[in-house]
């Protein structure tokens, strides 16, 4: 993603109104450029094209879904495993957010095709989060493979509760804690069940 000055920034603001207005795919870059108040070619001199603009919003508002995340989770106590909450609390989390459900609902193909491209940066964002969650000196004490584990760990339980049917889906936060009870909890790195949080 290039670098966020204010016309990036213009761009990338609008792209959020456009996509949750019209989804991802039938979104025009020139509707796009009228929104932010630039050209096409501005567009074009920041991002190759239509995929690298949706990769770039995708990117912006997970960081800033994370950010909102860790900044919860530090704010109350945790009502169950620290892991638990902070899983439970991300699929809530993204259940409510503009234009991530928005992709979810509507694009659930491009939210996998986005994961294929960049699943590594994902664990990456993911890892950085999860270091600004724990408490302090525990991704130290845990290290930085378990750190990475757990980060694609949650990914991948994320995306099978976001994208896949279940018998029973989990509607509300005590269904999607009890999932991350049953399901999440035992499937991950050794060295994180054995130092509870």
């Amino acid at each position: 993603m290039p670098a966020a000055d204010s016309a990036t920034n213009a761009i990338l603001d609008a792209a959020v109104v456009e996509f949750q207005q019209h989804g991802f795919r039938r979104v025009a870059l020139d509707d796009v450029a009228r929104r932010a108040g630039v050209s096409r070619t501005t567009i074009y001199r920041r991002f190759v094209g239509r995929d690298e603009l949706v990769a770039a919003v995708i990117d912006r508002e997970n960081a800033a879904l994370f950010a909102n995340i860790a900044d919860e989770l530090k704010s109350r106590r945790p009502q169950s495993n620290y892991y638990v909450e902070a899983f439970t609390l991300s699929i809530v989390r993204f259940r409510q957010h503009r234009v991530l459900n928005r992709m979810l609902a509507d694009e659930p193909g491009l939210m996998l095709e986005l994961g294929h491209r960049h699943w590594d940066a994902a664990v990456e964002r993911m890892a950085v989060a999860l270091r600004a969650i724990f408490p302090d000196g525990f991704a130290e004490q845990i290290g930085a493979d378990a750190v990475d584990q757990l980060a694609d760990t949650i990914l991948r339980y994320a995306a099978m509760l976001l994208l896949l049917p279940t018998r029973e889906t989990p509607v509300d936060v005590e269904d999607i804690r009890a999932f991350a009870t049953t399901h999440f909890l035992p499937s991950l790195p050794a060295v994180l069940r054995a130092v509870p949080v």
